[in-house]
């Protein structure tokens, strides 16, 4: 509990004396009412906290810490997690702690705690949606028990831009933590017990589109306990590989209309996710309005899972957004129609 509260006097402290030109201070909080439309509400506080030191000009030493507090547990039985921010209730877990080293944004090295959504699974199309399989492919993040939120490792990344071409490289510790005592911190690195967790992407940008693909390879092979929780069981590797588009296909003064498509396959038959795909498209007007539609196809051990998501998000400036989407999911379980109401903080 000590360093949780140096490092909350630290991020809320430092920015009333220090430079401007050598530390930046920022936050977002998102808050969101769910319902199942049927009897079960929940209530997610999400609410993220950067900071960064600059005492020289091609480096920095980044903090992010991520809050959350919710009112009730998970309410539907889905797979596919239908909300990117709801977690476990936690006060300052880390997100980014570490060292990061730029030449003139040509290239980057990061040694320290990281998650992976840091640097990998971000899109403008993407980050629009609610659910958590338009970000982080579920035949990874489903699989391993890796640096995705609300969990970070011990990471050694690094990105090279070449022209349009980016080439990214992350190696983690091979699972994530987010607890502050001897035996679940982010600062441990275990590659006996935990394995070694290594993503490559290489992604190729321009004015009317992105385009990404790559691999990601664990040495181990995960199973869930009685409480629900990876557990790694053998040490056989396995990867999985994806490949994301997005492309603007017509846009004037005011208008911008863009589809999109990924697909991702998991190499072991008896990880958690085999198989991963989605098609949707995003309509973007007058700068500050967005509409979203997605449908997603999810193959898990426990059955297939199919799902839609509809999305509008409005930004009334700078500070204030909201976001409503509703979406229909159907496997094994049953039939779900989530509806919820985002509210965007930043500051």
């Amino acid at each position: 509990m000590k360093l949780k509260t140096i490092l909350l006097i630290v991020i809320c402290v430092v920015p009333l004396t220090a430079s401007s030109q050598i530390f930046s201070f920022s936050g977002e909080l998102a808050t969101e009412l769910e319902w199942d439309m049927n009897k079960n509400v929940n209530w997610v506080n999400l609410l993220r906290l950067d900071a960064s030191l600059k005492p020289w000009r091609n480096g920095s030493f980044d903090l992010a810490t991520i809050h959350v507090a919710k009112t009730d547990p998970y309410i539907i039985d889905d797979y596919q997690v239908f909300s990117n921010i709801y977690g476990e209730n936690m006060v300052a877990a880390i997100a980014v702690l570490g060292y990061m080293h730029t030449w003139e944004d040509l290239a980057h090295v990061f040694f320290g705690v990281r998650n992976m959504n840091e640097d990998f699974f971000i899109s403008d199309m993407t980050s629009l949606f609610t659910n958590c399989s338009p970000g982080i492919f579920p035949t990874i993040g489903a699989s391993y028990d890796i640096a995705n939120y609300p969990v970070s490792a011990l990471t050694l990344y690094f990105d090279i831009t070449w022209k349009n071409f980016t080439l990214k490289n992350s190696f983690y510790n091979g699972v994530g933590h987010n607890g502050w005592n001897n035996h679940n911190n982010p600062f441990m690195f275990r590659p006996k017990k935990d394995g070694v967790f290594n993503i490559t992407e290489i992604s190729y940008e321009w004015d009317k589109g992105s385009y990404f693909t790559g691999v990601a390879v664990h040495s181990k092979h995960f199973d869930e306990d009685m409480e629900g929780d990876f557990v790694p069981v053998e040490n056989k590797a396995s990867c999985a590989w994806y490949i994301y588009g997005e492309q603007n296909v017509w846009e004037n003064t005011d208008n911008k209309l863009g589809v999109m498509a990924q697909f991702s396959i998991n190499s072991k038959r008896n990880n958690a996710c085999r198989t991963y795909a989605e098609v949707g498209g995003v309509w973007e007007y007058k700068e500050d309005n967005q509409t979203g539609l997605s449908f997603q196809y999810a193959d898990y051990l426990e059955g297939k899972e199919y799902s839609i998501e509809a999305t509008y998000l409005h930004a009334f400036n700078d500070h204030f957004s909201f976001q409503p989407a509703l979406q229909f999911i159907h496997n094994n379980n049953g039939n779900y129609t989530p509806i919820l109401a985002r509210l965007y903080v930043d500051f």
